[in-house]
């Protein structure tokens, strides 16, 4: 059986779908969570060598805050070891900005009016997108400046979505994200969601695209595992 070494920041930035969905393909997982006590910092990741893949979620932190520097910089320099020793590693939101920033990229504050909170569809930058376009749930308020020397594969106007370099793979936006994942982020962060939306609307469509965004996390999950990382998943039935 498949073991894949799940990483979350905070109890509440969860692995949502993606947990689910591999456990029903057959994957072994485990859970590290970094800030499981805040003033503690837990870095002390278990040996990825015991793992056939590492996926690290997102955080209510930015990458670039001093506060953060203090976990945030070993955590990059963990990742870029994975990187090194040829571990594939999936980075979704803050995952993905700390892969970015192992490759030599770096993560800034989005422009005003550049934040981005809801249901989106991908710009492909690649010849063939390899997952669907769309629908997506995002949540961000920063963006990621990728080096030339990593792959671009997706995008909307505003942000970096999707890159690959060899085996590791980042996203800016959420595809474990579902209902009820989301519902939580919206209670503990309210004052994050911009005017021209609000939780009710987010959570509203998120509710009508649910089936949409399971299947499409499922997508991601398979082409992932068997594709980046080489591990054959159990088929699930299908509507």
């Amino acid at each position: 059986m498949a073991r894949v070494l799940l990483i979350s920041h905070e109890p509440e930035a969860a692995p949502g779908m993606i947990g689910e969905l591999l456990t029903l393909r057959g994957v072994e997982t485990h859970q590290h969570v970094v800030l499981a006590d805040p003033a503690a910092p837990n870095l002390d990741f278990p040996d990825p060598g015991e793992y056939d893949a590492v996926i690290a979620f997102g955080s209510f932190a930015n990458a670039y805050e001093t506060s953060a520097r203090a976990w945030v910089g070993p955590e990059i320099e963990h990742i870029a070891k994975l990187v090194d020793q040829d571990i594939p590693y999936l980075g979704v939101c803050f995952g993905g900005q700390l892969l970015a920033e192992a490759l030599g990229g770096e993560v800034e504050p989005a422009p005003a009016g550049a934040a981005e909170i809801g249901l989106i569809y991908l710009d492909s930058v690649a010849e063939v997108l390899p997952i669907p376009a769309g629908p997506w749930f995002t949540w961000h308020e920063d963006r990621m400046i990728i080096p030339d020397s990593v792959q671009l594969l997706a995008r909307t106007p505003d942000a970096v979505q999707l890159f690959r370099s060899g085996r590791a793979v980042g996203t800016q936006f959420h595809p474990e994200a579902d209902l009820g994942l989301v519902s939580g982020w919206a209670a503990i962060g309210p004052d994050h969601i911009p005017s021209h939306t609000s939780a009710a609307e987010v959570l509203g469509d998120i509710g009508e695209a649910g089936a949409k965004l399971r299947r499409n996390c499922d997508a991601l999950v398979e082409w992932f595992m068997q594709d980046i990382a080489g591990i054959q998943l159990l088929e699930l039935a299908r509507d």
